[in-house]
């Protein structure tokens, strides 16, 4: 584990960080990344008082770069309860199974239990075993399986 890596919440000065490790991501699941969506989805939570609380970043204080992110955002259920689901969570690759994903999630999860999710959820592909793994041993259970079908390929 680090010793030197601080959790926080991110801030609109962290934005170029956080759009590098979303490129990272986004071309590891080998997709196109795209500006307009990440301005969309990052930057529009980053201004929203209930949102921004919710993208926590790990800091390496030793060279204070951001090696880290994890979205938790509150969703409210067609029922009427809340739920939180986490998304956009990546590490880079030379900080990975040194302990930061478990202290990121941690961080969502404490942040999600303060605004009174009743629930949490989260997707993750079917080649992310290591997440799949993290999830497991914070209790996540599997509830659901999702099947998708390209519309673009696909000749229906």
């Amino acid at each position: 584990m680090f010793n030197n890596i601080k959790i926080e919440i991110a801030s609109p000065e962290d934005i170029d960080s956080l759009m590098e490790l979303t490129k990272q991501l986004v071309e590891g699941l080998n997709q196109k990344f795209e500006i307009k969506r990440f301005d969309w989805g990052i930057r529009r939570r980053l201004y929203d008082p209930l949102q921004r609380h919710g993208i926590l970043i790990a800091k390496d204080e030793s060279t204070n770069e951001v090696v880290g992110m994890i979205i938790a955002e509150l969703r409210i259920d067609p029922f009427g309860s809340s739920e939180g689901y986490i998304k956009q969570f990546f590490i880079k690759n030379e900080y990975r199974g040194k302990g930061i994903g478990r202290l990121l999630l941690q961080r969502a999860l404490e942040h999600l239990k303060k605004i009174k999710v009743e629930r949490v959820k989260v997707n993750i592909r079917e080649e992310a075993k290591r997440a799949a793994d993290l999830y497991n041993k914070m209790n996540f259970k599997k509830v659901f399986e999702v099947l998708e079908l390209d519309l673009k390929k696909e000749n229906i």
